[in-house]
């Protein structure tokens, strides 16, 4: 079986981004992976339980009805409504499209930076702690990605259809984490242009500003007793 994967965006700003939306009219996707958190660890969608003639479609309206009060808000959140309004018409029509929310805890996502959505991109990725959390954060996506494309990819079909939409900007980590590298290469490629830093000092740094990230480092990194690599990347 061969698998494609499909990634768009969604601009987080005043105006309706369209692009998601499209890819699920367009490419009727097997899967959709969502940069959302997910279910108590279970990045499986509760629809994923139902037939696709008994999806609950009340719950998608409710969703749709959320949607449009944060949009009062936050005016992107109403792309998120087509994009729900296609995977609706998708199910009515037969196709099983299965939803996944592939993101790090919520608990996690929440813990901010100075950075986070307020400091420009080329400027955060000179904070270590900013990487840090990028790190966590897709080694996590890319678990979850692994465990759901290990479970589908075994099926009759000839191609699995997987749509993507976590920002580019994590797919592209997440991509380079779903080959397998080592753990030296993942070092560097996370931790590359601080060439003094290591995994040790990480986990002080986090000890006392970023309790809950810290937790996380301590579960999920990788690096051991590494020696830092002096190469910036």
């Amino acid at each position: 079986m061969s698998i494609r994967f499909i990634q768009a965006n969604c601009t987080e700003g005043k105006k309706i981004d369209p692009r998601q939306a499209a890819v699920v009219k367009r490419h009727k996707p097997d899967l959709i992976l969502f940069e959302l958190p997910s279910f108590g660890g279970n990045p499986s969608s509760p629809f994923n339980g139902y037939h696709v003639g008994e999806k609950p479609m009340v719950k998608v309206e409710q969703i749709k009805s959320r949607l449009r009060r944060e949009a009062k808000r936050i005016p992107h959140a109403s792309s998120d409504i087509l994009v729900w309004d296609n995977i609706a018409a998708l199910w009515r029509a037969g196709h099983d499209t299965l939803l996944f929310n592939v993101d790090a805890p919520r608990d996690l996502r929440r813990e901010g930076f100075v950075n986070d959505g307020i400091v420009p991109l080329f400027r955060a990725r000179r904070s270590r702690e900013f990487w840090t959390k990028q790190y966590v954060r897709e080694t996590i996506m890319a678990r979850h990605i692994e465990r759901i494309i290990g479970k589908y990819s075994y099926s009759k079909r000839k191609q699995l259809t997987v749509a993507v939409f976590l920002q580019s900007f994590h797919w592209r980590h997440v991509r380079f984490l779903l080959t397998h590298p080592s753990k030296e290469r993942i070092w560097r490629y996370y931790f590359g242009r601080f060439p003094t830093l290591t995994p040790d000092e990480v986990a002080r740094e986090l000890k006392s500003e970023y309790p809950i990230l810290r937790r996380y480092w301590k579960k999920y990194a990788v690096f051991g007793a590494i020696v830092p690599n002096r190469q910036v990347r």
